[in-house]
């Protein structure tokens, strides 16, 4: 089976290719543009197929290349840009297929990779910007291919990883936030690589399990929300890995299933909406290693969030157990203004003692820390059973939050909170957004504007005219105030990204700079 953005496709053992759900650009392959409920015959003699967002592919038992659907901008790879709402032929020889957004690749048998269509951020690798009609080829001794939304990745038979195209958010690995149109190697030693929208997951041969990209929502889970150019690991003992727009999926050698990111709609299957920033376990998909409990420090919140020398401030830490076993947490220990990782043995500023946990059950807890000198801190806390290492994810134990004591009280202005109405608009449409605004500091002052872009790429500095902008006003230390903008433009049906900006007169003597933007992700529906 392969899921796209709007429809599906799933191959029979007959070799019979079937499609469903949204039709508007012949992407069922059907001949016709009316969107089916139930699955309708597309192709027989099919082996592999993949769908993108309005187009999908096939290979056929004898190595032919198919393709059908959208083709605004040559993606199916037949020469022209013309819309197909039946199959046809491309390429033959061709050994592996996979989709990009609005690309297409396809492995030949002799190790050849070829690509086509749209190529405006290089995602195609031949070196040019230029919109291909028909497949280049780019590389040679490649043995997998993966197509995220506007960057690819091709993991060649010495192990070696490339990747090129779209780099927004260090999407590429390569250490930088810069667009390639030629590949660039990236790690040594893979097995098997799973591209994202904007992120990206790799399989040593060791098992282990490496992430990198955008990270706003947990998907890469690594335990923060913090973009990482480079990869991070993530686990060991990984045997298959699947990326979704905003979360991510990992199988292990036991068996076991793991989630991580988004968990709006209980994507994750762990019985929750909560997102959670390390490897959760998947409900009923439990192998040896998920019997145990997993604690975890999931959120720190401090409070201010610009403390005063010489005063104290407040750290709000949540523990989770993250297994499917009950157990009791231990210690839960918490060090101010630490330049290292602590050992859970070494005793913190506060120690508090947790009641047992139920599996998947979360506490919370208030600790008055001593607030020191000016300057930048860093604020740790570790949970353990006990100081033991047999739980299912050690590493994810600990969580540091970086923070600065002021020398005198300073306003703070953050972005707390976005809620769309209709959380997902329809194409050509409008929608609202109730922004919420806080001032975390221990200061009034005004906020300025508020700046919201829709359908962003890229995150906007706050002296950028947004989509729509409103005047936030005074805010005493503490308050919040949410902000309705109504009549944004939803745009083309898609899954997008909305940005909201907010900063007194774009200082950046704010205690925490970072916190005066959010995104919320969403999806528009044709």
């Amino acid at each position: 089976m392969s899921a796209g953005w709007y429809h599906t496709l799933a191959i029979k053992t007959d070799g019979s290719l079937w499609a469903w759900e949204s039709n508007r650009s012949g992407q069922l392959g059907d001949g016709t543009a009316t969107d089916r409920a139930t699955p309708v015959q597309v192709l027989t003699g099919v082996a592999a197929a993949s769908a993108s967002a309005v187009h999908s592919l096939a290979r056929k038992t004898d190595g032919s290349l198919w393709a059908w659907g959208w083709n605004g901008v040559g993606q199916l790879g037949d020469g022209t840009t013309t819309d197909r709402s039946t199959p046809v032929k491309v390429l033959t020889g061709v050994a592996a297929v996979s989709v990009g957004g609005d690309h297409s690749l396809a492995l030949k048998t002799d190790g050849s990779l070829w690509a086509w269509g749209s190529n405006w951020y290089g995602q195609l690798g031949d070196g040019t910007r230029t919109d291909r009609s028909t497949p280049v080829q780019v590389l040679t001794g490649v043995a997998a291919v993966t197509g995220g939304n506007a960057h690819t990745l091709a993991l060649k038979t010495d192990g070696g990883l490339w990747a090129w195209g779209w780099d927004p958010y260090g999407v590429l690995g390569d250490g930088t936030a810069t667009h390639r149109s030629t590949p660039v190697q990236v790690l040594t030693g893979v097995a098997a690589v799973s591209a994202g929208f904007y992120h990206t997951l790799a399989i040593k041969t060791d098992g282990s399990l490496w992430a990198w990209g955008y990270n706003g929502d947990g998907r890469l889970g690594d335990g923060t929300t913090t973009d990482r150019s480079t990869p991070v690991q993530i686990l060991t003992g990984v045997a298959a890995v699947s990326t979704g727009i905003y979360h991510t999926l990992a199988r292990k050698t036991d068996g076991s299933l793991w989630a991580w990111g988004s968990n709006w709609y209980g994507q994750l299957g762990d019985g929750t909406t909560t997102n959670p920033f390390s490897p959760v376990p998947v409900v009923g998909f439990g192998g040896s290693s998920a019997s145990d409990a997993d604690f975890t420090v999931t959120n720190v919140t401090l409070n201010p969030s610009a403390p005063l020398a010489g005063g104290t401030f407040n750290a709000w830490i949540t523990v989770k157990n993250r297994g499917t076993q009950a157990g009791n947490p231990g210690l839960l220990h918490v060090w101010a203004n630490q330049p290292a990782t602590q050992d859970c043995n070494t005793p913190g500023d506060a120690d508090i003692s947790l009641a047992t946990l139920a599996a998947g059950a979360k506490q919370t807890v208030r600790v008055i820390l001593p607030a020191g000198t000016a300057g930048y801190k860093t604020l740790r806390t570790f949970i353990d059973g006990l100081c033991q290492t047999a739980e299912v994810n050690e590493t994810n134990n600990q969580a540091g939050q970086g923070y600065r004591v002021f020398a005198q009280p300073i306003a703070d202005f953050g972005v707390t909170a976005i809620a769309l109405t209709p959380k997902r608009p329809t194409a050509g449409g409008t929608f609202s957004a109730a922004v919420t605004v806080k001032n975390r500091g221990t200061a009034p002052g005004d906020a300025g504007t508020l700046a919201l872009w829709v359908d962003q790429a890229d995150v906007s500095v706050c002296g950028v005219a947004g989509d729509a902008a409103v005047t936030v006003g005074t805010l005493a230390a503490g308050a919040s105030r949410t902000l309705t903008l109504d009549d944004l433009p939803a745009g083309a049906a898609a899954a997008k990204s909305l940005r909201a900006f907010v900063d007194h007169a774009c200082v950046n003597t704010e205690a925490h700079d970072a916190n005066n933007q959010r995104v919320k992700p969403y999806t528009v529906v044709p």
